[in-house]
């Protein structure tokens, strides 16, 4: 090699390879030395970012400039340049620290505006060490390994981080045995849709449990499969097994929720993962639209044209992609714009004074406002806390996820999460219910009928309540409802309450039976071996009302629930109204039930309780919530997410917001009196919910402000509503005054005029100006002039 080839030309220091020679050479020779070797490997921690800033040429003269101070505070043996920003030194340990501080200054002060920084990571060669490559890559792994670290600016290479080497060097060499032989699992992640908390979706998540190394997260593979380029063999499993868990889940009858899967920004550098994706879809023959591609917003700035040419083939194949960790970089309102994606996900993180910080809320307030704007979809991920469920409502984010709605979790584990109960014990029910009689002597076995049957063959006697306080079944079906109802101060008292039926649905028997003694269900008795069908028959005939009779008979059907049961669906809840006494109210009654086999039998176990008042208060407090306490109309937290909803899933068609104010309210107030002007709001409101109420929402924001959506809407039906509203003189009598007043309003139609809430609301408030300007009782749309 000629010696030019072993210069770096920029800085004319040795380049990779010449360092790599000679620096071997020295380290054979150093038999009986005195002095201790080290290798340092540095990095210019930003210097992309300055390039970026000050151009390519400052960049050159800056790497000139570093490269003379390091061969000036390390003369001693060699010094190079290996690539890019990075620098290696074979030097002497004399004041190794000292020397990389003075170093680190230097680097800060040639421009401090710009925001570069120094780290170091050293090697201190042993007498045993014979090969200069794994020296230098020793060094590199402890400079790597504080490059997010503010503390200090270099790291000895030590036995955590050799550790750390060899399970990189693991990952990386038995990646491939790992997806063939399972070791990679994908959990699920629950997505939630914030107005209503219910799920919406998954994001799958690789978890490898390994032989050797028991269960490694997440932050320990991904990084080292990143960087040794072999991530894409884990996201193409990972694709895979979710494209094979949901074609099981339409196999045994379930309705799947779409699932994110991640891409990494090196997957599209080594394979076409459009391809990769569209043929797992295929492969399976699930729809579409089950798959969305999550790509991080880091990875959008490497190669743009693979990606983006990549991104849009998903979007016109028929996926949705997703931006992740938006926010995180510097470049992600130029992303949005370069970029089609349907939704953005931010993490909480990046909200963590949300509570305490207006400007905080402003900036991410104005950021869903964007991106509802331009038709991109909202989520927040790494929600934990109530409060920030509260927030992400108010500022009207779509979507969440976390640990507070639920956390990564198998296959199996989000069929329990989904149908809200836990896999009971799988012990034999039969065993189970014969401890539960050892427990207790005085429990009267069943028998069968005989031609005459004995009193106390009968089913429903007091010895039951003591089987149902030894039954491990009835205690976990009672446990799931008694938490919740908060009417139950005992569970003496839950108990005489509820109604517990266990039954042999494959011979349709009859097993046994408690009937509360407070609420009974029909002032009749049964006996064992009698037909469980033709006892749902009778109760569901004369306790349950006429509405719900047909809901309530299928869900209690022998043949129903044994299907449900080779289905998969084991276990399942219901709320109906139950009559008590024909003189009082129907009551809301809870039902929850088990099956689980026996020695070949489908053995049913319902356990059935009273939950009026708890809906009642529940149903309260709702109501108190969403609804304003002065005019009954929805208030504003409640009504603005609702609309924001509304406009999202409005597909066709017209709709309308609308903005009303009732004119010279400050004169109601100062000529009759505050209540006066109360009366006149509780009046007015019910007219608008009369004229708007049955296809729309209706919101009383503030003072005599009022907000209406209306859905679906004819245009001169609208036009005639508002004025039927605008035009007339509304009169009400208070005491002996009569109160005289008219309303203003402005609308916009949607999607001709706008589309996003945030804009909407805006041109109605316009329009509503613009009535007002014109004289009292006026409805104007609004108009772009």
């Amino acid at each position: 090699m000629h010696r030019n080839e072993e210069i770096d030309q920029l800085t004319g220091l040795p380049n990779l390879y010449s360092f790599r020679k000679e620096a071997q050479k020295l380290m054979d020779s150093r038999k009986n030395r005195e002095r201790e070797f080290v290798i340092i490997y540095f990095d210019i921690q930003n210097f992309k970012s300055y390039n970026a800033r000050y151009g390519f040429e400052a960049g050159d003269r800056f790497l000139q400039n570093i490269a003379k101070h390091i061969s000036k505070i390390f003369p001693e043996l060699m010094v190079a340049r290996f690539s890019d920003d990075h620098f290696v030194v074979l030097a002497y340990y004399d004041s190794i620290e000292s020397r990389i501080d003075d170093l680190g200054r230097r680097v800060k002060s040639y421009n401090p505006d710009a925001g570069v920084d120094l780290r170091a990571g050293i090697y201190e060669i042993d007498p045993d060490d014979m090969d200069i490559s794994i020296a230098c890559d020793r060094a590199r792994i402890a400079c790597n390994s504080i490059k997010k670290n503010y503390d200090s600016i270099f790291r000895y290479y030590d036995k955590e981080l050799g550790i750390q080497l060899e399970l990189a060097h693991y990952i990386i060499h038995n990646i491939g045995d790992a997806v063939l032989h399972g070791y990679i699992q994908v959990y699920y992640q629950p997505v939630v849709r914030v107005i209503t908390g219910r799920v919406c979706g998954f994001e799958a998540l690789a978890r490898w449990v390994d032989p050797v190394h028991g269960f490694l997260m997440p932050g320990v593979f991904i990084p080292i499969l990143e960087d040794a380029h072999l991530i894409y063999k884990l996201d193409s499993y990972i694709i895979r097994q979710v494209c094979q868990d949901i074609k099981e889940l339409m196999d045994m009858g379930l309705k799947p929720h779409p699932v994110s899967v991640n891409l990494s920004r090196t997957d599209f550098h080594q394979k076409d993962m459009y391809r990769v994706v569209n043929d797992a879809v295929g492969m399976f023959n699930i729809p579409k639209n089950l798959i969305h591609v999550e790509v991080t917003e880091s990875a959008l700035d490497d190669n743009q044209d693979v990606l983006k040419g990549t991104i849009d083939k998903f979007r016109r194949g028929g996926y949705q992609v997703w931006m992740d960790d938006f926010g995180s970089g510097y470049s992600s309102l130029n992303l949005l714009k370069d970029y089609e994606f349907d939704v953005l996900k931010f993490d909480m993180k990046f909200l963590q004074n949300f509570g305490s910080n207006p400007k905080e809320t402003a900036i991410w307030e104005n950021v869903i406002n964007m991106a509802e704007e331009i038709g991109i979809q909202t989520l927040a991920e790494g929600v934990e806390t109530i409060e920030a469920w509260d927030f992400l409502k108010r500022v009207g984010c779509e979507k969440a996820q976390g640990y507070f709605f639920g956390r990564p979790m198998t296959k199996e584990e989000c069929l329990d999460y989904l149908d809200e109960c836990k896999e009971i014990t799988r012990q034999s029910v039969a065993e189970k219910d014969e401890e539960a009689l050892d427990h207790n002597k005085k429990i009267i076995e069943l028998k069968k009928e005989d031609d005459d049957p004995a009193e106390e063959e009968r089913i429903g006697s007091i010895d039951d309540e003591l089987f149902m306080a030894e039954s491990p079944v009835y205690l976990t079906l009672a446990a799931r409802g008694f938490v919740s109802l908060l009417e139950y101060n005992s569970y003496s008292q839950f108990q005489k309450h509820s109604f517990f039926i266990v039954a042999n649905l494959s011979q349709n028997k009859l097993l046994r039976l408690h009937l509360s003694s407070k609420r009974k269900i029909l002032d009749k008795a049964y006996y064992s071996d009698e037909s469980y069908q033709n006892m749902i028959d009778e109760i569901v005939q004369n306790t349950v009302i006429q509405d719900e009779q047909e809901n309530v008979a299928d869900f209690f059907g022998k043949d129903r629930l044994i299907l449900a049961y080779h289905s998969g669906i084991t276990s399942d809840e219901i709320e109906f109204h139950r009559i008590v006494d024909k003189k009082m109210a129907p009551r809301w009654t809870h039902t929850i039930y088990q099956v689980m086999e026996d020695k070949g039998d489908l053995i049913g176990y319902f356990l059935s309780f009273d939950i009026d008042e708890y809906k009642r208060s529940k149903d309260l407090v709702r109501q108190m919530a969403e609804r304003d306490s002065l005019t009954g109309l929805y208030n504003r937290h409640t009504a603005v997410p609702l609309i924001r909803n509304r406009l999202y899933r409005h597909q066709h068609g017209q709709s309308a917001l609308i903005m009303a104010d009732i004119d010279d309210f400050r004169r109601i107030n100062d000529s009759y009196g505050h209540f006066a002007g109360d009366e006149v709001l509780r009046r007015i409101s019910a007219r608008l919910d009369d004229i708007f109420g049955r296809d729309g929402i209706v919101c009383h924001l503030d003072q005599d402000e009022f907000l209406i959506f209306v859905e679906n809407i004819d245009e001169d039906n609208l036009k005639s509503r508002i004025d039927t509203l605008c035009e007339n003189i509304f009169e009400v009598n208070y005491h002996n005054d009569k109160i005289s007043f008219t309303i203003s309003a402005g609308f916009v139609i949607h999607p001709d005029q706008g589309r996003g809430y945030h804009d909407l609301f805006r041109k109605a408030d316009m329009a509503l100006g613009d009535a007002k300007k014109k004289g009292k009782g006026m409805g104007l749309q609004f108009n772009e002039q």
